[in-house]
């Protein structure tokens, strides 16, 4: 049984799955992945108005308008068709000149310091790379664009720690950018996450919640440096494999 869309379930302070949830391990048979990832129900991770963690149901869907950065001048606006394309444009309030990037794949973005930064890049097919883009101001009506990182995968979402860390959720994994001196940080990698699709992130403690399809991703870290994965799933459906209850059509 689907929930609601929209509605959405507390994540307590402990760390453990909220109440009707499950902890499993992730699914690791092409059966299982399936399951997983022909959910017609997707989980979102957010922060509440009242600054606590929760879980968010809600369809999947690709939104074009991806970045949206209001200064007191303008606004930097961005763009994502997928595989179609996609651009970044900057509309000033006064009329004056505006300028528009193609090309681009735009995702999620930024403020620090006055510029702009914005994460861009698609996984499709044989396509999976991305950069982290520097929109710098010069004066009034003039932008210096720049490169300040690139991805090995693409971006699929981000989260701001603190002044300088800019973390990004790769198609394949975690990196942390500083914004700063663009240096990139590797932090986590699974390949498998190609046919789960997390598409939302919040930090939870020293680790991580993903949103997805069918649940929520919990990276929790080791003590060797690394995550250990569990999923969390709403207990009627926590079954993936052998068999896969709660399944849903493809389509």
């Amino acid at each position: 049984m689907l929930a609601a869309i929209g509605a959405a379930v507390a994540v307590g302070v402990d760390g453990e799955p909220p109440k009707g949830w499950v902890a499993v391990e992730p699914p690791r048979t092409e059966a299982g992945r399936y399951c997983a990832n022909y959910s017609r129900e997707s989980w979102a991770v957010e922060t509440a108005a009242n600054g606590t963690l929760r879980l968010r149901s809600a369809r999947r869907g690709d939104g074009d308008l991806t970045v949206r950065e209001v200064l007191a001048d303008g606004a930097l606006l961005g763009y994502n068709h997928g595989e179609f394309g996609g651009r970044i444009e900057w509309l000033p309030r006064d009329g004056g000149a505006r300028f528009e990037m193609k090309d681009v794949n735009p995702v999620a973005s930024t403020q620090y310091r006055g510029q702009v930064i914005v994460a861009q890049g698609l996984a499709h097919l044989g396509l999976n790379d991305g950069s982290v883009l520097r929109f710098e101001r010069l004066d009034g009506r003039r932008w210096r664009i720049h490169r300040l990182a690139e991805l090995d995968a693409a971006p699929v979402a981000a989260l701001r720690r603190g002044d300088d860390a800019w973390w990004l959720l790769l198609s394949d994994g975690l990196a942390k950018v500083s914004l700063q001196s663009g240096k990139l940080e590797r932090v986590y990698r699974n390949d498998d996450w190609r046919f789960v699709r997390p598409d939302t992130i919040q930090a939870l403690g020293q680790g991580w919640l993903l949103g997805a399809a069918r649940g929520v991703i919990h990276l929790q870290p080791t003590p060797d440096g690394g995550y250990r994965q569990r999923w969390w799933i709403p207990a009627q459906c926590a079954a993936l494999e052998p068999t896969c209850s709660c399944a849903d059509p493809p389509y």
